[in-house]
């Protein structure tokens, strides 16, 4: 799995990450931003962007979770809960992927 260290710097100038996740739409660079897992104050999110070199990489970040009227917490993570001066980054590609479910049966009697 190939992996790469970006600066804080070099993620902010890319718009890494987005102030929303429906702001990637504006930065040419930004592919996508998931949503991972909840944690107890925090969402943690995963943007996809492709960098300088031309290829894609992703970055885990937290951001306030959105609890409408509810406080939770004390506001944001510190520092999207990166730790340190870089971020690894691990690089990335899309690919079609079949995924198996359970539905309800049409009935058809």
């Amino acid at each position: 799995m190939p992996v790469r260290q970006f600066t804080r710097e070099q993620l902010a100038a890319l718009g890494v990450p987005p102030a929303s996740p429906d702001e990637i739409q504006y930065y040419a660079d930004l592919l996508a931003d998931e949503h991972v897992t909840n944690l107890k104050y925090t969402a943690q999110r995963r943007v996809i962007f492709r960098a300088d070199d031309g290829r894609t990489y992703a970055v885990t970040y937290e951001a306030p979770l959105d609890t409408g009227d509810y406080e939770v917490g004390d506001g944001g993570p510190d520092d999207y809960g990166w730790y340190g001066d870089t971020v690894e980054a691990v690089e990335v590609e899309e690919r079609a992927v079949t995924v198996t479910r359970w539905m309800p049966v049409d009935d058809p009697r």
